[in-house]
């Protein structure tokens, strides 16, 4: 049973943990002037992550001589975290698969591009990453799907679409997993920490489009995670009909959802997803919304013919977070 004291003492190891991990390196004093602890505090807590590996500590000289300080040094190599991501490319899925440290840099990467999707398509890529030594804790897989929690209720690729692949990472790895739909990881990518509503679209052709929505740095996610089910406002048919080859066709179709979406949403910038933007297409998508909104309440547009940076800086962020959670899990 947990007493008051455990309850402060992981209160201040989070607090410690976090603000160490802000400045990667500092003394006991500046710790204990970030987290308002007394240096003992500080002292004795650090011994404790140093035990279990979590944070190393040197003596440096101080400037201008004098008593050597402690530095400690939060170890970026404690724990890692992999992100996989996926578009749609020339008719096959192509992965970005990359491993993350416990502060954020790049620890491994590998790509592959796939006809056929099966759960156990990423068996190499985890075995891999972890012979090159990265002590895999979490798996954030962003997927053309529906999310419910951590789990993937629908995705795009029919192959996956009973969730056998988080199971089996889970089981075959014993590392958490989380999923997170492609558009909403892109959006949160691209929105990065900015306040306000910024929204997103995806038109990858071979399917239906889709949006996502980050509000305050949230994924708005909707009752049963529908929100950004777009196609539905005009019509599926519609969608599945629209020849994106003929710009005044796509422009008028997309200018109309931009409008919709922009009625309901407010946000301040929509990016457009999708390998057929050129800079006539998003000039005269603008034009269409402005004019329909009186050139008063227009978002800013604007184009990217791929996701994936967007994707890989959500799947990071949404990494980080996690990751921020199980490491102070471990203290109680």
């Amino acid at each position: 049973m947990k007493t008051p004291v455990d309850a402060r003492r992981r209160e201040h190891m989070c607090a410690l943990r976090r603000a160490l991990m802000a400045r990667k390196r500092a003394t006991r004093a500046q710790l204990s002037h970030a987290t308002g602890l007394s240096a003992m505090t500080v002292g004795n807590l650090l011994r404790e992550m140093e035990r279990r590996g979590e944070v190393a500590q040197d003596e440096t000289a101080r400037a201008g001589g004098g008593r050597p300080s402690r530095i400690a040094r939060y170890r970026a190599d404690y724990a890692h975290f992999a992100a996989v991501t996926v578009e749609q490319r020339a008719g096959e899925s192509a992965f970005s698969l990359c491993v993350y440290d416990a502060l954020g840099g790049t620890a491994y990467r590998e790509a592959m591009s796939l006809p056929q999707v099966h759960a156990d398509s990423f068996d190499g890529f985890f075995a891999r990453a972890q012979a090159a030594g990265c002590r895999l804790w979490l798996a954030v897989f962003v997927l053309p799907g529906v999310a419910e929690g951590d789990e993937m209720r629908t995705c795009d690729l029919q192959e996956l679409a009973d969730g056998q692949v988080l199971r089996r990472i889970r089981e075959k790895f014993g590392i958490d997993v989380m999923f997170e739909n492609d558009v909403n990881a892109a959006v949160l990518g691209h929105a990065a920490a900015q306040e306000g509503v910024t929204a997103g679209i995806y038109f990858p052709r071979t399917y239906l489009p889709g949006a996502g929505a980050v509000v305050d740095g949230r994924i708005l996610r909707g009752h049963c995670c529908f929100a950004g089910e777009v196609h539905y406002i005009q019509g599926s048919e519609r969608w599945t009909a629209l020849d994106y080859a003929d710009a005044a066709q796509a422009a008028a179709m997309i200018g109309a959802l931009v409008t919709m979406y922009a009625c309901i949403l407010a946000p301040r910038d929509v990016v457009l997803y999708g390998d057929f933007f050129t800079k006539p297409l998003l000039e005269a998508i603008d034009a269409h919304v402005r004019a329909r909104l009186m050139g008063r309440f227009a978002p800013a547009l604007h184009a990217c013919r791929t996701m994936t940076p967007d994707m890989e800086r959500g799947a990071m962020a949404l990494g980080m977070r996690r990751m921020g959670a199980l490491l102070d899990a471990q203290d109680g």
